[in-house]
């Protein structure tokens, strides 16, 4: 027998019972790479420990019993409950069409759903979902048993007058050929940037009018900063008219600034009308 949920007290954790009698494996001899949880074995052991103390389990055929002869007191008044079983505290409330005797889904959700309204919540289960549960807790309390039972004899018969639930259909979509996508290259060339070395031979792509190539203009080197020495020499890029070199003017020398001192003899820097000198 395997138990599990609620014998972890809301961890996970799940228990095989078995005979003494099977009991072959000496301690150690199964292993493997699965084991339990520690926090879930010690919740365990521990809510093992409360139930067996408290002695939960008599409680629960005692309360179990007296819940299941309430709700089958309710049959000959609501002949849509077709049946009530359990066992303990796991109850089942079956419900069915009362003319044809068939399952009732739709009823049973309405029910679910008055009892929503109420505050209880229940779970559906069974053949066609058509299966009220109830699955209180062990420790539930008499006056909480007690309110359940008066929360869903009220929700039967208010679920029977609830209008059923109308679901709309969806209107399909018309099936619309995909649209094609031009085929794509498994692997794309990679982007090559271009080279920073300039290119100085004839450009294949340029044409003359008269069907010869014209080269490709020639990056020039960088132009050099003129030495801070002056150039003394002919300039050999300068051509005269007549063919003739011309020498480039040469820089001369920096002008030497006027002394302070106060000159005392003539001033020969004034030119009379007549272009000779002034004393």
């Amino acid at each position: 027998m395997v138990l599990s949920k609620a014998i972890g007290g809301s961890l996970p954790l799940a228990v095989i019972v078995y005979r003494a009698e099977l009991d072959v494996w000496a301690p150690g001899a199964h292993a493997g790479t699965f084991r339990g949880n520690q926090l879930a074995m010690a919740a365990g052991t521990a809510t093992l420990a409360y139930v067996r103390e408290n002695g939960l389990a008599e409680r629960a055929a005692t309360l179990g019993d007296r819940m299941l002869a309430a709700l089958r007191g309710l049959i000959p008044a609501h002949p849509c409950v077709g049946d009530v079983r359990g066992r303990g505290l796991m109850i089942g409330v079956e419900l069915i069409d009362p003319d044809t005797g068939a399952a009732a889904p739709g009823l049973a959700a309405a029910v679910r759903r008055e009892c929503l309204d109420r505050g209880l919540i229940v779970e559906l289960g069974g053949r066609h979902s058509s299966v009220v549960r109830l699955l209180p807790p062990l420790t539930v309390t008499d006056e909480q048993a007690t309110a359940v039972l008066d929360r869903l004899a009220d929700a039967i018969p208010a679920a029977g007058r609830r209008p059923p639930l109308t679901r709309t259909r969806r209107t399909p979509m018309p099936d619309t050929p995909p649209h094609p996508r031009p085929p794509q290259p498994l692997h794309p060339a990679p982007h090559t940037r271009a080279s920073p070395t300039p290119h100085r031979g004839p450009d294949p792509g340029s044409v003359h009018a008269d069907g010869g190539r014209r080269p490709r203009a020639v990056r020039s080197a960088p132009r050099a900063r003129a030495s801070p020495t002056p150039h003394r020499g002919p300039d050999p890029g300068s051509v005269h008219a007549d063919g003739g070199r011309r020498p480039r003017a040469v820089r001369s020398a920096p002008r030497a600034r006027a002394s302070p001192a106060i000159h005392l003899g003539r001033v020969c820097c004034a030119g009379n009308a007549d272009g000779g000198r002034g004393v």
